[in-house]
């Protein structure tokens, strides 16, 4: 597992080097996204867009930059091996399908994490420090472990009907707005509880507005349940992710279409 997980670092870090007008795109696309957010809301609230709410969008943002990032790398993993034709050989592999796919989502974490880490303290330089630094960190890596989730249940399609990339780009679209990555859901009532429930990262990236404007932290949000609600919530999407992609990954061997794109 370890030689695995070795080489698939070398691996993505092999890609950005041969391709380092992606990692400076993505900064480019993360810092411009985010100005404009601030540009239009601050307009939106006649100029009373203070640092407080500038924060609140600025991890908003950065959370939903990474993890959909992770997200959408599984499925474009099985489409991208299925579209050189690699993908039967990869399923032969003494390591299952699954496990190589986590190991290869962990490397590409490892690199897309650094760019945000880069992209929050360059942006936060601009707005204002982020307080509540340990905190907001485990609300992100738990929120992740669900986020990963949703990420092997669209592997799981592709695995099936092999081009997803139009399905997943448009979900993942909408998830911008569903999440609140930009603006908070709360005040929505029953909306947001639906939301919620129904998407991996919204719960997560509502506590961590909460401990910025409000000051919680790991033991408060424990005692209230919200920590093992988030962390009950985001293992369940993950074992939902799993389940699905494990009938994919069957009706493709039943079918034979493992090799097929």
């Amino acid at each position: 597992m370890w030689t695995v997980f070795r080489a698939e670092v070398k691996r993505y870090l092999q890609v950005q080097w041969s391709n380092p007008g992606d990692s400076i795109s993505w900064l480019l696309y993360t810092f411009l996204v985010f100005i404009a957010a601030l540009v239009i809301l601050n307009g939106i609230s006649g100029g009373n867009y203070g640092r407080e709410a500038q924060l609140l969008v600025l991890i908003g943002w950065l959370t939903w930059v990474v993890a959909s990032d992770c997200m959408s790398e599984l499925p474009v993993a099985i489409s991208e091996e299925a579209q050189t034709g690699t993908l039967e050989q990869v399923c032969l592999a003494p390591i299952s399908l699954a496990g190589i796919l986590t190991l290869r989502s962990l490397a590409y974490f490892l690199g897309v994490g650094a760019k945000g880490i880069l992209a929050a303290v360059l942006l936060a330089l601009f707005v204002a420090p982020l307080p509540a630094g340990p905190t907001l960190v485990v609300l992100f890596l738990i929120s992740l472990v669900g986020a990963y989730g949703l990420g092997f249940l669209f592997a799981g399609v592709a695995l099936v009907f092999k081009r997803t990339e139009a399905l997943v780009g448009l979900v993942f679209s909408l998830m911008i707005f569903l999440t609140g990555a930009l603006v908070g859901l709360e005040s929505l009532g029953w909306i947001y509880q639906v939301f919620k429930f129904a998407l991996p990262l919204t719960w997560g990236i509502s506590l961590m507005r909460e401990t910025l404007t409000e000051g919680e932290n790991l033991i408060s949000l424990w005692q209230s349940g919200q920590l093992a609600g988030l962390s009950l919530h985001s293992v369940a999407y993950l074992i939902v992710g799993l389940a699905v992609f494990a009938i994919g990954y069957r009706r493709a061997r039943a079918k034979g279409t493992l090799a097929h794109y």
